[in-house]
């Protein structure tokens, strides 16, 4: 259990030097929108950075709201992970599976210790480095808004991501990251601005040419 939580507390420098560089690309995509053309401008302002809040996603798991099923998963990086939780307010049943093996785990409400290892069985440096993508992107037009859905038992509204498909923000985009670099996916998010669905592909390729590509599945199932 110690090696697990180790390996879950740690945030991995990638995920740092990512979350760094989307803070720089949002910041140079912003300025960009406010200078540009009418048809960045209105795809900047249509309102979804402020329908959106990715932050819940921490809250959700340690708050529950109510009963739901969590699942997450990374594939196509060096830490891949597929995570499995029927959570309540209450507790937390656990199955994790990655490069280390599988392990299950028990967390209860009412024992702050145990409660805090489920929180962190569910968190790692994959769900920060997918947090932080999505928290800039949804400031830029590679965000876009499809329409209303059901999803996973929720009232939703769905996004498409795609930064290749956004214009002046594109070029920033693979100016920070590669010429063969992009983010491409969906959301869905509920009224309160919360995503209950994520389906993510990214891929970047650093300065020896070589691209990486890894895909991010996230979902809360309402029970």
């Amino acid at each position: 259990m110690t090696k697990h939580l180790d390996k879950t507390v740690t945030v991995t420098t990638r995920a740092l030097s990512v979350a760094t560089a989307l803070l720089l690309f949002a910041g140079g995509c912003n300025s960009r929108a406010k200078s540009g053309g009418a048809d960045e401008r209105s795809a900047s302002s249509g309102g979804v950075s402020q329908t959106i809040d990715v932050n819940c996603l921490g809250d959700r798991l340690d708050n529950p709201p109510e009963a739901f099923h969590y699942s997450y998963k990374t594939t196509g990086s060096q830490n891949d992970v597929d995570k499995e939780a029927d959570v309540t307010p209450q507790t937390m049943d656990i199955t994790i599976q990655d490069n280390s093996g599988s392990h299950t785990y028990h967390g209860e409400r009412s024992k702050e210790s145990s409660w805090n290892s489920a929180v962190l069985d569910l968190s790692g440096s994959g769900l920060t480095t997918m947090t932080a993508r999505l928290g800039f992107l949804k400031d830029t037009p590679a965000f876009s808004r499809v329409g209303a859905e059901q999803t996973n038992g929720y009232s939703t509204t769905k996004y498409s991501i795609d930064t290749a498909g956004a214009g002046s923000s594109a070029r920033s985009y693979a100016a920070f990251f590669g010429s063969g670099s992009y983010d491409k996916g969906a959301m869905w998010v509920t009224a309160e601005g919360c995503p209950v669905k994520v389906a993510l592909d990214e891929a970047t390729q650093p300065t020896d040419g070589s691209v990486s590509k890894v895909h991010y599945e996230l979902n809360f199932v309402k029970k």
